[in-house]
């Protein structure tokens, strides 16, 4: 839009004014700072934390957020088991199979137990050399031998009777085991554990059996991917990613072989409830692929892998089977966090498969952040990252441009692409008109255009070429990088690199759509149809880019480095690296340039009407240069590193502070008069039975309160048409259908119109234009008024 930002961090530094480019720098004058600003507090987000961790006939072991592990009983009542836990992977960690907890002490090297519901507590001290592996009922599990080296075995040490301890050492385990893998899947009970381990011969899955102190090999290979095996109270499932099918084992006899059930799609297997699977598949709706987020919809699976019901909308994490064969989830039946929590999934005695919420959930609060920020004609766009689905949406919120900073309503315009790991992927280029220009939203650079309201990814601009990047955009223009045509259909060779070529610029109008100039200078910016292209590295000039006229250049200096380029209205800002190290503005209108700052420690800065924004000592600085002397003040705290921007047709700064929120500050500098930046109003018009209308268009330098087209016959001064509107940011647009106040069609002949619009901010005189428009209306045969047309 006002600018082509090539940013270059740097820590912000004092502003000194010193001599550059041959002009002695002027005393600084300070000015009253504007102190009225409005704060949109940073967004909120709820994220559920709950994480299932072991149950027991009588109740189940959780996790919730800021109430640390909680023993839930089947009829909701808490108790307390450790407030301060954080821990919520490896389930068998802290028990499993009935309603003993463990809790593993490594500084001293014990587990401490505790049953529930009969009261008692043991502490099992482990023995020298020994690791601790898992918890089964009473059963402290423990593996010997060091990781990485051969022979790792298992050992029992069961503490049922008394105080005592009894170790076993597990019987049949292979030689050379030289590793044993964690997961956080319900693996075990009080009667064994499903352990996965490495041999020279790869991964391994074997049946721990606690009863009989004896390792049982299984016929699937190990692996350390979770959500695909589970223990229930009478089978033992395994999802075989070879032939996608779900494979169950009786517990009755694991080497049998099993049946299967097909499971395809991006899923979790989640348990067994009667003789249905139940499992979590994806939904993209809610958010994006991530097994911990609340982006997961629980299903029941008839025997041929259909899916018979949804039974939870949504949910996150691993389920928990019980005792008694039913199935605790996570979850909620909708996509609001007022109903989630624990759900216990049975099956009846007909088969049928029943849902019941047993336990509230504690979701944690927490906040969105603004990635990036615009802000154009009253109008702030957003990027905002919600971590409860991680993702990034952008948001659009109406500011008040007719008196005080009020704001309106926030509009959701969608998801952007979520597949690049930071923000800046996503490039969003306001036209100053209410349109935003938009590219990398679908994972490619190819640009879109968005409409005032309309939702992500827009629609391409030009799906004829491949583009590479937008270079700027004002108004219905777009400056669009690609690639020389060389008249064949195919791009030029690349002189340097594969698949490059000769780089030009493209200026597209969003309208029509239609290519209106071509160069292979370097855009550097764009303010309604004036193009500033760089001329080497230390000057830019403009080029009107619809007759194509190229002005005089703009020279900042040998040895200047142009790093970035800003244009608003009349004033140009410019930053200069290299030998020349400087920063300032040039008035187009006088022709004379105003050093701002030159030396080291170039700080970020950028432009709006009349006044220059930066960071000095941590506080906002605004820079009048209007007068030709620089009149600084400052509105408070701030940090140019975080999302900031001006609005550079109201002159308003909105910046991201400390709490997250984004404050809204006048500069306390009047923008200019308004003026118009671009017409296009057709000198005439056929309209064809009325059906056909005039449609004229205004680009405006700032909002316009109101506004008032005014159509008159030249011959008698009468007004055949008034046509009028409210507040315009940026854009006039309206029709007339050739009629008349009453509704008539008004004869053949010459017209004059006249626009009148009101500045929204009632500073600076009304913006009037006028011209003449030729209208054919059918309503004359042969010179002969129609009046049976209804012809006036």
């Amino acid at each position: 839009m006002a600018r082509r930002a090539l940013l270059r961090g740097g820590i912000a530094a004092i502003m000194s004014f010193t001599l550059a480019m041959g002009l002695v720098p002027p005393t600084i004058a300070v000015a009253e700072a504007a102190t009225a600003e409005a704060v949109i507090p940073a967004p909120t987000v709820l994220l559920p934390r709950t994480a299932l961790l072991s149950a027991g006939p009588s109740g189940f072991l959780r996790y919730e957020h800021a109430r640390g592990h909680l023993w839930t009983s089947y009829a909701g009542a808490d108790t307390i088991v450790d407030a301060s836990a954080t821990d919520v992977h490896a389930m068998p960690d802290f028990g499993a199979g009935s309603d003993v907890v463990a809790r593993y002490d490594d500084t001293a090297r014990t587990v401490w137990l505790r049953d529930m519901s009969a009261g008692a507590s043991r502490a099992v001290v482990l023995p020298a050399g020994h690791q601790y592996f898992s918890t089964l009922g009473w059963t402290v599990v423990t593996t010997a031998g060091s990781s990485g080296g051969a022979d790792i075995t298992w050992h029992l040490l069961d503490s049922r009777d008394g105080d005592s301890v009894t170790q076993r050492a597990v019987q049949d385990v292979p030689d050379g085991i030289t590793a044993t893998f964690e997961t956080n899947d319900p693996l075990g009970d009080a009667h064994g554990q499903v352990v996965r381990y490495r041999t020279a011969d790869g991964g391994r899955t074997a049946w721990l059996d606690v009863d009989q102190g004896r390792l049982v090999p299984l016929p699937h290979r190990g692996s350390q991917t979770d959500g695909q095996v589970v223990l229930t109270a009478t089978h033992l499932l395994f999802w075989r990613w070879a032939d996608r099918a779900v494979a169950i084992h009786s517990r009755g006899d694991l080497t049998a072989a099993p049946r299967t059930v097909p499971l395809v799609g991006d899923a979790q297997l989640l348990g067994m409830v009667g003789e249905t699977l139940v499992v979590a598949r994806y939904d993209p709706s809610l958010g994006r692929h991530a097994y911990d987020l609340p982006v997961w919809r629980v299903e029941a699976l008839a025997p041929d892998g259909s899916t018979v019901k949804t039974l939870l909308a949504r949910s996150a994490g691993r389920g928990v089977p019980t005792p008694d064969g039913g199935l605790l989830v996570p979850g909620g039946p909708g996509p609001d966090w007022d109903q989630w929590g624990v759900s216990l999934i049975e099956a009846t005695d007909g088969g049928e498969v029943t849902v019941r919420r047993i336990a509230e959930a504690s979701p944690q609060q927490l906040q969105k952040t603004v990635d990036e920020l615009t802000l154009t004609q009253g109008r702030l766009d957003t990027l905002e990252y919600d971590p409860s689905i991680d993702r990034r949406h952008v948001f659009t919120r109406d500011v008040g441009v007719t008196g005080s900073l009020t704001v309106g309503a926030r509009l959701a315009r969608g998801a952007v692409y979520d597949g690049c790991a930071f923000p800046v992927c996503v490039r969003r280029h306001p036209t100053g008109d209410g349109r935003t220009v938009v590219s990398g939203v679908t994972g490619s650079p190819q640009p879109h255009l968005l409409e005032p309201t309309q939702s992500l990814p827009g629609t391409p601009i030009d799906s004829s070429r491949t583009y590479e990047s937008v270079a700027a955009a004002s108004g219905r223009f777009v400056a669009l990088l690609t690639y020389a045509d060389t008249g064949t259909g195919t791009p030029e060779p690349a002189p340097t690199g594969p698949g490059g070529g000769v780089l030009e610029t493209r200026v597209v109008d969003l309208d029509t759509r239609r290519t209106v100039f071509t160069t292979t200078a370097g855009v550097a910016a764009m303010w309604g149809t004036t193009l500033w292209v760089r001329n080497g590295n230390e000057a830019v000039a403009p080029i009107d880019v619809l007759t194509g006229q190229r002005g005089a250049e703009v020279w900042f200096g040998r040895g200047c480095l142009l790093d970035d380029f800003q244009a608003v209205g009349r004033w140009l800002l410019w930053s200069c690296v290299g030998l020349l190290e400087s920063q300032g503005v040039y008035d187009t209108v006088t022709k004379t340039k105003l050093p701002l700052f030159s030396g080291s420690g170039l700080s970020r800065a950028k432009l709006g009407d009349g006044f220059v924004a930066s960071e000095v000592d941590g506080q906002l600085r605004v820079t009048d240069v209007r007068s030709g002397t620089p009149v600084p003040h400052t509105l408070g705290e701030f940090r140019s590193w975080r999302p900031w921007a001006i609005d550079p047709y109201t002159g308003t700064i909105a910046h991201l502070g400390a709490d997250n929120g984004i404050r809204l500050v006048p500069s306390g500098v009047p923008v200019s008069p308004l003026v118009q930046l671009d017409a296009v109003v057709a000198p005439s018009a056929r309209i064809k039975g009325s059906t056909g209308h005039w449609k004229p268009k205004w680009w405006l330098s700032k909002p316009a309160a109101s506004w008032t087209l005014v159509i008159r016959n030249p011959a008698t001064g009468a007004t055949v048409s008034t046509i009028s509107g409210g507040l315009a940011r940026g854009l006039v647009t309206t029709s007339w259908n050739g009629q008349d106040r009453l509704r008539r069609p008004v004869p053949d002949g010459a017209y004059t119109w006249t626009l009148t619009a009101t500045p929204a901010d009632g500073k600076g005189e009304l913006l009037t234009r006028s011209g003449t428009l030729d209208l054919r209306n059918e309503c004359h045969i042969g010179g002969r008024l129609r009046k049976a047309m209804g012809c006036s």
